[in-house]
């Protein structure tokens, strides 16, 4: 991995789009959903985190800008 944090999407059943980021240490912080009571998500792993969204799905900048690319714009 980077020495930088990395920027993500994450887009859950509803429509819901949350934005979280990956540090270097693989740590991932999640947003809270405005919304939501819940509140934002911190995990040691990608994975640990989304154990709390078992529908959701991440889209990193690079998918992100190739699904824009594919659409149109």
């Amino acid at each position: 991995m980077t020495g930088l944090a990395r920027p993500f999407q994450l887009h859950l059943p509803g429509n819901v789009v949350r934005h979280g980021t990956q540090f270097p240490s693989g740590r991932v912080f999640v947003d809270a959903a405005d919304d939501d009571s819940e509140g934002p998500v911190y995990g040691i792993s990608l994975g640990a985190a989304l154990e709390r969204f078992p529908r959701g799905v991440v889209l990193w900048p690079e998918d992100v800008a190739r699904h824009l690319g594919r659409s149109g714009g």
